[in-house]
């Protein structure tokens, strides 16, 4: 992530401002995308979590565990591969 420091006039103030810019990997998206709905495994730098991969967007992932919402940020996913269950 790369974050971006300037400065903006805010109601006739200067104040810093901050730019929050992050990484796309456009192919993970686009193969990410093909698996929503299915059974999932999902490496994380910490654990494996399975379950149904419910959403995919830029910069994170959305998996449910026994109905619970478990949102993981592309830069934390070591794989991911569709389980058989």
């Amino acid at each position: 992530m790369i974050v971006k420091k300037g400065w903006v006039k805010l109601n006739g103030q200067t104040q810093p401002s901050v730019e929050y810019v992050s990484n796309f990997e456009g192919y993970f998206y686009q193969v990410a995308a093909t698996l929503v709905g299915k059974q999932i495994a999902v490496q994380t730098t910490r654990s494996t979590i399975q379950g149904t991969l419910s959403n995919v967007t830029p910069d994170h992932i959305v998996v449910l565990v026994s109905k619970v919402p478990f949102y993981i940020r592309n830069q934390e996913i070591v794989w991911v591969t569709q389980s058989i269950k």
